[in-house]
């Protein structure tokens, strides 16, 4: 059994050790579409390709189904095809195999590749999160994504229903530390009619810090006050409560915010003018008034 198995072994490597001119099916790969093309699927792109090797290089093409790569940049184009020839392209078929191979004959002399237009369009991408910080700490600024848009391509009808694109659900909790975090996009599920995206994921950051807050004397002015009209109101400063990190505490001052009563805004049922904050600096995450309204008499 021994000397037989080894028999067998031997005619094996022998047979694979044998050049042989043999004829396989490749499947066709294209390379280089542009973006603003697609070309469409069509199971009859497939290349005949004879060939000159040692029988163990032909050997995996008996147990896989072999692709051959087409570069379309190098390819002729018309108004609905891309065109392959054996006499431009052959060349470039050779290449992807060893030096030891010799290819002898592609089938057919002709290929056309019918492709359709894409459109290529730029979308922002919408942090989708649920985050709470730990008590005393706050996001001191917006939210940074990168990439913050993504380009997406595939038929003009399909992407015109594509105003945005979101991330996963972010869920963290107890957070007191700066965040940067990968998070995969929710993808529209378009892929199977023809639409790819550039991007399937984003990264997230956001410095965190430690919040405060504070109260600030701010004036108050009245606008839209007629010319034939002078009134006097009290108070004529308004306390603001505002919530700022520690680091960025010291540097608001009261002309920091700019408080307005809007005179136009009286009417029958008012007889106190209403004061709004117009104007605050963009270190405050958020401010409020501790006075709700502003008495005034007329002096003529």
């Amino acid at each position: 059994m021994l000397f037989l198995i080894l028999a067998l072994l031997f005619s094996v490597l022998s047979k694979l050790s044998v050049r042989y001119t043999q004829t396989f099916t490749f499947k066709v790969k294209p390379i280089g579409v542009p973006e603003s093309n697609v070309i469409i699927s069509d199971t009859s792109n497939v290349m005949k390709i004879t060939m000159t090797s040692f029988g163990f290089k032909q050997l995996k093409y008996h147990f896989i189904d072999p692709e051959i790569e087409i570069d379309f940049r190098d390819l002729n184009k018309t108004k609905t095809n891309y065109v392959w020839t054996k006499q431009n392209g052959f060349l470039g078929i050779a290449r992807q195999f060893d030096a030891n191979v010799s290819v002898e004959n592609i089938t057919p002399d002709t290929m056309l590749f019918r492709y359709d237009v894409n459109a290529v369009k730029m979308v922002p991408l919408a942090l989708n999160s649920d985050i709470t910080y730990t008590p005393g700490y706050d996001l001191v600024d917006e939210f940074q994504l990168t990439p913050d848009s993504i380009k997406v391509i595939g038929p003009k009808v399909l992407l015109d229903s594509i105003v945005e694109v979101k991330t996963e659900k972010l869920e963290l909790e107890d957070i007191n530390n700066n965040i940067q975090q990968d998070i995969n996009l929710d993808l529209p599920d378009v892929t199977t009619k023809g639409v790819s995206f550039s991007e399937v994921k984003t990264l997230v950051t956001g410095n965190v810090e430690r919040f405060t807050e504070g109260t600030i004397s701010v004036p108050v002015n009245v606008v839209n006050v007629p010319s034939n009209i002078e009134i006097n109101y009290y108070p004529k400063r308004i306390p603001v409560v505002f919530y700022t990190s520690l680091s960025n505490f010291k540097a608001i001052s009261s002309s920091s915010f700019i408080v307005e009563c809007d005179y136009n805004s009286l009417n029958q049922a008012n007889t106190f003018l209403i004061p709004q904050i117009v104007q605050k600096p963009s270190q405050v995450k958020s401010a409020k008034l501790d006075v709700k309204r502003v008495e005034f008499i007329l002096i003529r």
